[in-house]
């Protein structure tokens, strides 16, 4: 059952070059996507028109259902973004103020919203930094803390912007197993990203977008060979001449 849907959704700067053109996209519900592209691909842009951060100029786009035009509040719940810079999206003065901003803007009882944020910042490492201040947090943490911003307000989507930029090999490592224990809890989720590199491995579908249009959709294995053509930089077992099959097992 597809809890994404997106039909001929295009969108155009205010100089009138095209960001996105004529995209038809499908995502099933509990899928792990990588979505791939260059810098000015459109995979940002893309991202924004799930939950209203964009508005169609032509198209539509449905969460579970619902056109997300029609219902804002319902495709924000649905659909929790995790943006590359981590550090726009802390609001609150402690780990737990922080984690809760989005329940309590979602008007829930005091207790529903303590326990949400508490399972939240459990379920990435963080139930013992609930007082601390969000600022000192290293960049794995506060990447891991906007998830658990996304958790707390029981998003069925996840989606990540660039989920890996800027971190050490640590951080890195620890958001890599925080996504991908949170897709085998049955999330749906989706990783944009430039470089395939940490994440492909665990992906059951990849798209590739280049200059506003899929440029190729399906199984990894299948597509990571477009991805070079398309300014995608291959991970290295595959440019060193390594089986596509065997390293995505």
């Amino acid at each position: 059952m597809d809890i994404i849907k997106i039909s001929g959704l295009t969108h155009r700067y205010p100089d009138g070059r095209t960001s996105l053109e004529e995209i038809d996209l499908s995502v099933a519900r509990g899928s792990f996507v990588v979505l791939a592209g260059a810098n000015g691909a459109g995979k940002s842009t893309l991202l924004k028109h799930l939950n209203g951060l964009l508005r169609p100029q032509e198209g539509s786009v449905e969460i579970a259902g619902v056109p997300v035009h029609q219902d804002l509040r319902h495709a924000r719940r649905t659909v929790g973004m995790v943006f590359q810079d981590a550090d726009s999206q802390i609001v609150g003065e402690t780990v737990y103020d922080d984690a809760a901003f989005g329940p309590e803007n979602l008007h829930w009882p005091a207790a529903r919203i303590r326990e949400s944020v508490d399972s939240a910042l459990e379920t990435v490492g963080l139930g013992k930094l609930r007082d601390r201040s969000p600022h000192l947090l290293s960049g794995g943490e506060k990447r891991r803390l906007a998830i658990a911003g996304v958790l707390a307000m029981a998003s069925e989507v996840i989606v990540l912007d660039e989920p890996f930029a800027n971190l050490d090999y640590d951080g890195v490592r620890q958001v890599l197993a925080h996504i991908v224990a949170l897709h085998a809890g049955g999330r749906t989720i989706i990783v944009c990203v430039h470089d395939l590199e940490k994440v492909l491995a665990h992906a059951q579908r990849l798209i590739i977008l280049q200059r506003g249009r899929i440029a190729a959709d399906g199984p990894p294995e299948q597509v990571v060979r477009a991805a070079e053509a398309c300014g995608i930089r291959l991970p290295a077992a595959i440019r060193m001449g390594g089986m596509v099959e065997s390293w995505l097992r």
